[in-house]
């Protein structure tokens, strides 16, 4: 069941859009915030009073022992990520669209980054120091024929 989520953890996960991806306060708090079933953190509307959805705007995050971010918020926010992303080049991005991972040499802090190439936010992935783990749905793997 959706319901609106409890401020401390919401002002808990914006923080961690500050510190980790470099975003401004300002482009989190004009959304309402919701949290759904399996630990889903989603952002949209104002929740209608007379229907109770599942779901409702678009799910940004997983919560576990960090918050894990999705595809949806990576491509929602990326163009103002301006911490822990990789810019790929066009070799990258065909595999990481393949849903492959990466090995590379970069300096990233450790843990969630995203995902770019060129000025498109392509999605999420983790970065253990020694490989960027692909974490776009594989629902959204596909073949590029061109960039």
């Amino acid at each position: 069941m959706l319901k609106l989520i409890e401020k401390e953890k919401k002002d808990d996960i914006i923080k961690y859009c500050l510190e980790r991806f470099g975003l401004r306060q300002k482009n989190l708090e004009r959304y309402h915030w919701y949290e759904g079933s399996k630990n889903r953190i989603f952002i949209g509307p104002e929740k209608v009073k007379r229907i109770n959805p599942e779901s409702l705007g678009l799910c940004i995050f997983r919560l576990d022992k960090t918050p894990k971010p999705t595809t949806n918020f990576i491509q929602l926010f990326g163009e103002k990520i301006n911490k822990n992303y990789i810019i790929l080049n066009k070799t990258e991005t065909v595999k990481i669209c393949k849903g492959e991972n990466l090995k590379k040499k970069i300096d990233v802090e450790a843990g969630f980054v995203a995902l770019k190439y060129k000025s498109i936010s392509l999605g999420c992935a983790h970065w253990n120091g020694e490989i960027i783990k692909n974490q776009i749905p594989k629902s959204k793997f596909c073949n590029i024929n061109f960039l």
